[in-house]
Protein backbone atom coordinates (compact mmCIF):
# COMPACT_ATOMS: atom_id res chain seq x y z
CA UNK A 1 0.00 0.00 0.00
CA UNK A 2 2.81 2.38 0.90
CA UNK A 3 4.52 1.64 -2.43
CA UNK A 4 1.31 2.46 -4.32
CA UNK A 5 1.01 5.78 -2.50
CA UNK A 6 4.60 6.67 -3.36
CA UNK A 7 4.09 5.70 -7.00
CA UNK A 8 0.90 7.77 -7.18
CA UNK A 9 2.67 10.76 -5.62
CA UNK A 10 5.54 10.44 -8.09
CA UNK A 11 3.10 10.28 -11.01
CA UNK A 12 1.28 13.38 -9.76
CA UNK A 13 4.58 15.20 -9.42
CA UNK A 14 5.59 14.37 -12.99
CA UNK A 15 2.18 15.35 -14.35
CA UNK A 16 2.09 18.56 -12.30
CA UNK A 17 5.56 19.75 -13.32
CA UNK A 18 5.75 22.12 -16.25
CA UNK A 19 7.44 20.72 -19.34
CA UNK A 20 11.19 20.76 -18.89
CA UNK A 21 11.10 21.31 -15.11
CA UNK A 22 12.57 17.88 -14.41
CA UNK A 23 15.37 18.56 -16.90
CA UNK A 24 16.18 21.86 -15.20
CA UNK A 25 16.25 20.19 -11.80
CA UNK A 26 18.82 17.78 -13.18
CA UNK A 27 20.71 20.67 -14.76
CA UNK A 28 20.78 22.57 -11.45
CA UNK A 29 21.95 19.44 -9.66
CA UNK A 30 24.83 19.08 -12.15
CA UNK A 31 26.31 22.53 -11.43
CA UNK A 32 28.20 21.71 -8.22
CA UNK A 33 29.19 18.32 -9.63
CA UNK A 34 32.04 17.31 -11.92
CA UNK A 35 32.61 19.27 -15.15
CA UNK A 36 31.52 16.28 -17.26
CA UNK A 37 27.87 17.15 -16.47
CA UNK A 38 28.12 20.84 -17.32
CA UNK A 39 27.68 20.71 -21.12
CA UNK A 40 24.34 18.90 -20.76
CA UNK A 41 23.24 21.28 -18.01
CA UNK A 42 24.11 24.23 -20.23
CA UNK A 43 22.18 22.68 -23.13
CA UNK A 44 19.15 22.19 -20.88
CA UNK A 45 19.31 25.77 -19.61
CA UNK A 46 19.75 27.27 -23.08
CA UNK A 47 16.85 25.20 -24.47
CA UNK A 48 14.59 26.39 -21.65
CA UNK A 49 15.84 29.97 -22.04
CA UNK A 50 15.07 29.90 -25.77
CA UNK A 51 11.58 28.73 -24.80
CA UNK A 52 11.25 31.87 -22.66
CA UNK A 53 12.30 30.79 -19.14
CA UNK A 54 14.09 33.80 -17.56
CA UNK A 55 15.53 31.74 -14.68
CA UNK A 56 17.05 29.33 -17.21
CA UNK A 57 18.52 32.33 -19.08
CA UNK A 58 20.06 33.47 -15.76
CA UNK A 59 21.68 30.07 -15.25
CA UNK A 60 22.86 29.90 -18.86
CA UNK A 61 24.33 33.40 -18.58
CA UNK A 62 26.31 32.54 -15.48
CA UNK A 63 27.56 29.28 -16.97
CA UNK A 64 28.70 30.98 -20.18
CA UNK A 65 30.28 33.89 -18.28
CA UNK A 66 32.20 31.51 -16.02
CA UNK A 67 33.11 28.96 -18.69
CA UNK A 68 31.10 26.08 -17.21
CA UNK A 69 30.31 23.65 -20.01
CA UNK A 70 31.74 25.97 -22.65
CA UNK A 71 34.49 28.50 -23.20
CA UNK A 72 33.86 31.79 -21.37
CA UNK A 73 32.07 34.28 -23.63
CA UNK A 74 31.25 37.69 -22.16
CA UNK A 75 29.11 38.78 -25.11
CA UNK A 76 26.94 35.65 -25.10
CA UNK A 77 26.74 35.74 -21.31
CA UNK A 78 25.50 39.33 -21.38
CA UNK A 79 22.83 38.38 -23.93
CA UNK A 80 21.51 35.55 -21.71
CA UNK A 81 21.69 37.76 -18.63
CA UNK A 82 19.82 40.55 -20.39
CA UNK A 83 17.08 38.09 -21.34
CA UNK A 84 16.86 37.02 -17.69
CA UNK A 85 16.92 40.63 -16.47
CA UNK A 86 14.14 41.61 -18.88
CA UNK A 87 12.25 38.60 -17.54
CA UNK A 88 12.37 40.05 -14.03
CA UNK A 89 15.28 38.16 -12.43
CA UNK A 90 16.87 40.68 -10.02
CA UNK A 91 20.11 38.69 -9.67
CA UNK A 92 20.55 38.92 -13.44
CA UNK A 93 19.85 42.66 -13.34
CA UNK A 94 22.61 43.08 -10.77
CA UNK A 95 25.21 41.04 -12.66
CA UNK A 96 24.26 42.64 -15.98
CA UNK A 97 24.57 46.10 -14.40
CA UNK A 98 28.13 45.36 -13.35
CA UNK A 99 28.99 43.87 -16.74
CA UNK A 100 27.75 47.08 -18.40
CA UNK A 101 29.55 49.35 -15.92
CA UNK A 102 32.83 47.45 -16.33
CA UNK A 103 32.58 47.18 -20.10
CA UNK A 104 32.90 43.41 -20.00
CA UNK A 105 32.42 42.10 -23.53
CA UNK A 106 31.86 45.57 -24.98
CA UNK A 107 32.17 49.27 -24.24
CA UNK A 108 31.48 50.45 -20.70
CA UNK A 109 28.02 51.95 -20.26
CA UNK A 110 27.59 53.46 -16.80
CA UNK A 111 24.12 54.80 -17.63
CA UNK A 112 22.76 51.39 -18.67
CA UNK A 113 24.51 49.77 -15.72
CA UNK A 114 22.97 52.18 -13.26
CA UNK A 115 19.53 51.67 -14.82
CA UNK A 116 19.81 47.90 -14.25
CA UNK A 117 20.99 48.51 -10.67
CA UNK A 118 17.95 50.73 -10.08
CA UNK A 119 15.63 48.03 -11.44
CA UNK A 120 17.23 45.36 -9.24
CA UNK A 121 17.07 47.66 -6.22
CA UNK A 122 13.38 48.33 -6.86
CA UNK A 123 12.87 44.57 -6.50
CA UNK A 124 14.68 44.57 -3.16
CA UNK A 125 18.05 43.18 -4.31
CA UNK A 126 20.28 43.97 -1.33
CA UNK A 127 23.61 44.09 -3.20
CA UNK A 128 22.14 46.47 -5.79
CA UNK A 129 20.89 48.72 -2.99
CA UNK A 130 24.34 48.66 -1.38
CA UNK A 131 26.08 49.48 -4.64
CA UNK A 132 23.68 52.36 -5.32
CA UNK A 133 24.33 53.61 -1.77
CA UNK A 134 28.06 53.65 -2.44
CA UNK A 135 27.47 55.49 -5.71
CA UNK A 136 25.29 58.05 -3.91
CA UNK A 137 27.97 58.51 -1.24
CA UNK A 138 30.62 58.99 -3.96
CA UNK A 139 28.36 61.64 -5.53
CA UNK A 140 28.03 63.47 -2.20
CA UNK A 141 24.41 62.44 -1.62
CA UNK A 142 24.88 61.10 1.90
CA UNK A 143 21.17 61.31 2.77
CA UNK A 144 20.24 59.13 -0.19
CA UNK A 145 23.15 56.79 0.60
CA UNK A 146 21.92 56.32 4.16
CA UNK A 147 18.36 55.67 3.01
CA UNK A 148 19.57 53.07 0.51
CA UNK A 149 21.69 51.34 3.17
CA UNK A 150 18.66 51.14 5.47
CA UNK A 151 16.67 49.64 2.61
CA UNK A 152 19.47 47.14 1.95
CA UNK A 153 19.54 46.11 5.60
CA UNK A 154 15.78 45.58 5.49
CA UNK A 155 16.12 43.52 2.29
CA UNK A 156 18.78 41.35 3.93
CA UNK A 157 16.54 40.68 6.92
CA UNK A 158 13.74 39.55 4.63
CA UNK A 159 15.75 37.68 2.01
CA UNK A 160 14.02 34.63 0.56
Amino acid sequence: MKLRSMAAAALLLVVALPAGAADLAAARAALPGPPAGWPQALADFTDAARAGDPRAAWSAGLMVRNGKGTEPDSIAAAAWLEQAARGGVPEAMFVLANIRIAGEGGPADAVAGRAWLERAAALGHAAALQQLAQMARDEGASGRANALLKEAAHALKHAR
